[in-house]
């Protein structure tokens, strides 16, 4: 049976029905397949037999490019595949098929992984950078001193470039204006005298009566502040700080109580001293004679009030021709509570008109006798059983706790702000003896009151903005005292002021600080000018950050004053009173404490770096070798530093890494040797040695810039004589020679010496230049191109310091460059005699040992460093 060649194929092709699936390929092998891969192999066949031009292979051999090794890798390379476009492989082997798709699986997987890899790392990258701009930005403000939108007035004197930028100005001006000048700056030096007598009596662990210095420093600068309220501020501060740290447990409620009963008395004073001065000021009026007692001074301030005033209340109780409420109440609020009891007593028939048990009621409420407690003396009256025309009698009604009485009924008597403040302390102070006859009175507690003085404002105590010290009394009677000075900061009559306040706060344990943290020295404030932190557990009084305050106010005092910025930042070392530390164990307590100094240790270091006088706080070491000791140690117990080497790891060290990192050479090199560390000297002087041969091969001689001085660019030139003069007066003392590190001291004599290699040859002094660095032994010059002295050069070459390694480029081109000049000053002498032919000899010898070195350690090196010396090794040879 004969068939067609289509009858054929039909059949082939019905041979593999029963195997036909869409995830099999068939095979197509047509014609158009065969013809392609019969081009693909002549065309394989035409570029490997192609020669390459002559005249290319002769330019390019004269560059140094070797022909034949670059024809093989073109010719490897099947460049007309990589643009052709790709077909699928149809291949029947089920195998294969599967091997195939096995490896698109993995390529797609490594695609996909990658891309994931990279999006990850983009979005981690972008937020790590986001995270590092917040945090040097937060500290560049905290070192700075946060941002205000209306222009910053300068410091006192001259400031260090950084503090120039920006901050806080404390009002001390030295900005041309003379008479702002003088007023600032005598009161600035007042306070610093009382700071550093604080230094000395802590240092002598006695105890300095800090609130009378700094008293006595305003008082002398009245002339300057021209404002009699400071000294009412001074002396609530005094009642404040006449209460012992020591006596009860430094709780919040304690704290709180006793800060109560400080205010009451202190308004309970200045109101006696308001009446006393209303009768010296009206004595006929008064009508006092002979010794007054107290109850001839009330009724004398009584006639005063109502003779000379038209704001005294006209609906007032007489008995006996006496106003015995007012007189009562006048009592009470002097503080007089022993004599108003007694009144109450002797006059009980007038008391008890209208209630018989208030007497009864005031015995127990001044005594705190039971019956009070119980709810003696009558209970607790309606407000509609009794009349409370008078004012006297309702204000006295409410203060002792007798009776819902509306605030309105005693609103003729609390006239001023001192009243209203006194009558609601004199409440929370009485808190428990009024809640213990059992009937709520709905009284205010402390927060609510602290809450409702800053919902005020300030507008609302002082609408003109000019005595910014009442509201700040208003904060702090009502316990506020961090909130207060955050106040009385914004104020720049009284930021002097303030600071110093915020001091003595401190001193006597009143001031809330926060927790050192252990892994950051900064604390996020409430405000972009705010000294105010927040407090964590919502409350209304929050924490003050006094380490910024003081921080910011010892770098805004003039450069000759660093002694009086040291003095301010050992202050960040007092025990304070943080809000956390009652109930801590003496470990935790002593951890607490060590962060504080770390963190004046920090405050320290920075101030010294921007003031540069290190050998006046540091200390110094003289010719003979002894060390002079500086201010600074005199402090050390104070920083909690009790050994020499420890004060040279905190402080020097730190100052000198510090040093190092921002570029200051000299300073770098001062510090370390102050601090003994004679090695780290020299690792750092061969770095820069290194760093600057480095930038002088890349074309630029400049190494760094001071950030000292902008201006001023440090050379080679500079590092080179810092070195020299570094090295030799090591050398020269025994005691350093001893425990000096032979690798650095080998190591900065060689890059010395590859320094004068390269000054030789930039003089031009080409032979001299040679003998240089053929004394180093770094290069195989004298192996006349022996492979097994260029290998153990080479071996040497990885036990180099990097600073040399790095430089292994220009080395290497600057010795082949003073070859070839010699060379061919040799080859143009009009008589070569054999000496000058051995000599020639000698040098293309040393030329192709250095040739075979380069081609040892050429991974160390720029990939266009061996042709350049391939080019003159072709010159020579």
């Amino acid at each position: 049976m004969t068939l067609s060649l289509s009858t054929l194929l039909e059949e082939s092709k019905r041979l593999t029905t029963h195997l036909s699936s869409s995830e099999i390929p068939t095979v197509h092998r047509g014609l158009d397949l065969l013809e392609a891969e019969s081009r693909k192999l002549v065309a394989r066949s035409m570029r490997n037999g192609k020669a390459l031009d002559p005249r290319a292979q002769s330019m390019l051999a004269g560059s140094g490019v070797d022909t034949d090794e670059l024809t093989e890798n073109v010719a490897s390379s099947a460049l007309l595949a990589a643009f052709e476009l790709l077909q699928p492989s149809y291949d029947g082997n089920v195998e294969s098929f599967l091997g195939q798709q096995q490896e698109q699986s993995i390529v797609s997987a490594i695609e996909e992984s990658q891309l994931s890899t990279l999006d990850d790392f983009d979005r981690n990258m972008s937020q790590h950078m986001n995270n590092v701009w917040e945090d040097t930005q937060r500290r560049l403000f905290e070192e700075l001193g946060q941002y205000q939108a209306a222009e910053p007035r300068p410091f006192v004197g001259s400031l260090s470039p950084l503090a120039r930028q920006s901050g806080p100005a404390f009002g001390l001006s030295d900005d041309g204006s003379g008479d702002n000048k003088k007023c600032t700056q005598p009161r600035v030096e007042r306070y610093a005298q009382v700071v550093r007598k604080l230094n000395d009596a802590r240092l002598l662990s006695q105890q300095f009566e800090l609130l009378p210095g700094l008293e006595k420093a305003t008082a002398d600068s009245s002339q300057e502040l021209k404002s009699k309220q400071i000294g009412q501020v001074w002396k609530l501060l005094e009642h404040y700080t006449a209460m012992s740290p020591s006596s009860g447990a430094t709780t919040e409620g304690n704290m709180d109580r006793r800060l109560v009963a400080r205010a009451c008395e202190y308004l309970e004073n200045t109101f006696i001293e308001h009446v006393d001065s209303k009768i010296a000021q009206y004595p006929h009026d008064a009508n006092l004679g002979g010794v007054p007692s107290v109850h001839l001074r009330i009724k004398g301030y009584l006639k005063v009030l109502y003779a000379r005033t038209d704001r005294a209340p006209k609906d007032v109780e007489v008995f006996g021709g006496e106003a015995v409420w007012a007189h009562l109440f006048m009592l009470y609020r002097c503080g007089y509570k022993q004599e108003a009891l007694a009144y109450a007593l002797d006059k009980e028939e007038a008391f008890s008109g209208g209630d018989p048990g208030f007497v009864t009621h005031l015995v127990a409420f001044l005594d705190n006798s039971p019956s009070v407690r119980s709810g003696g003396g009558g209970g607790d009256l309606p407000a509609t059983t009794l009349s409370f025309e008078d004012p006297y009698k309702a204000a006295m009604y409410r203060v002792v706790g007798r009776g819902n009485i509306p605030k309105k009924a005693e609103a003729e008597v609390i006239l001023t702000t001192e009243d209203y403040m006194w009558i609601n302390l004199a409440q929370i102070r009485d808190a428990d003896k009024i809640s213990s006859t059992g009937i709520q009175h709905g009284r205010d507690t402390l927060e609510t009151l602290q809450a409702s003085m800053l919902k005020h404002g300030p507008a609302h105590f002082d609408p003109s903005g000019n005595s910014p010290l009442l509201y700040f009394r208003v904060l702090l009677l009502c316990g506020l005292l961090e909130n207060a000075i955050d106040y009385l900061l914004k104020s720049e009559r009284f930021k002097i002021e303030a600071v110093h306040m915020a001091i003595a706060l401190v001193y006597y344990k009143l001031l809330r600080l926060p927790t050192p943290s252990a892994g950051s020295e900064a604390i996020v404030s409430t405000g972009d000018s705010s000294f105010l932190i927040a407090n964590e557990a919502g409350g209304v009084r929050g924490q003050f950050d006094f380490s910024r305050l003081i921080t910011q106010y010892a770098r805004a005092l003039p450069e000759d004053k660093a002694d009086d910025s040291i003095a301010y930042l050992l202050l960040l070392t007092l025990p304070g009173y943080q809000s956390s530390q009652s109930g801590l164990s003496i470990e935790q307590a002593a951890e607490m404490q060590t962060r504080k100094n770390n963190l004046c240790e920090k405050a320290i270091v920075r101030i010294l770096y921007e003031r540069q006088e290190y050998s006046h706080f540091l200390g110094d070491i003289q010719s003979d070798g002894t060390r002079k000791r500086g201010v600074l140690e005199r402090f050390l117990p104070l920083l909690g530093i009790t050994t020499n080497e420890q004060f040279s790891h905190t402080i020097i060290r730190s100052l000198a890494d510090l040093s190092r990192d921002e570029g200051r050479l000299a300073d770098t090199v001062l510090l370390y040797n102050l601090g003994e560390r004679y090695n780290t000297v020299l690792n750092v002087l061969c770095k820069q040695l290194g760093e600057a041969l480095y930038q002088r091969s890349m074309g630029s001689t400049a190494m760094f810039v001071d950030s000292a001085a902008t201006t001023v660019v440090v050379g080679l030139e500079d590092v080179e004589g810092v070195a020299r003069a570094v090295l030799a007066h090591y050398r020269q003392r025994e005691h350093i020679a001893r425990v000096l590190d032979e690798r650095a001291v080998s190591t900065c004599s060689m890059l010395l010496a590859i320094i004068d290699f390269v000054n030789s040859y930039q003089r031009g002094s080409y032979e001299e230049a040679l003998e240089v660095i053929e004394s180093t032994n770094l290069l195989p010059l004298g192996a006349n191109g022996d492979v097994s002295a260029a290998t153990r050069h080479a071996e040497q070459v990885r036990t180099l310091d990097d600073a040399i390694t790095r430089n292994f480029s220009l080395i290497l081109l600057t010795t082949m460059e003073t070859l070839t000049r010699i060379y061919a000053g040799l080859k143009e002498s009009p008589y070569l005699d054999a000496i000058k032919q051995a000599n020639m000899q000698q040098l293309r010898r040393k030329a192709r040992g250095l040739m075979v070195f380069a081609g040892m350690v050429q991974f160390r090196m720029p990939s266009d460093t061996f042709a350049k010396l391939n080019r003159m090794d072709v010159f020579m040879n």
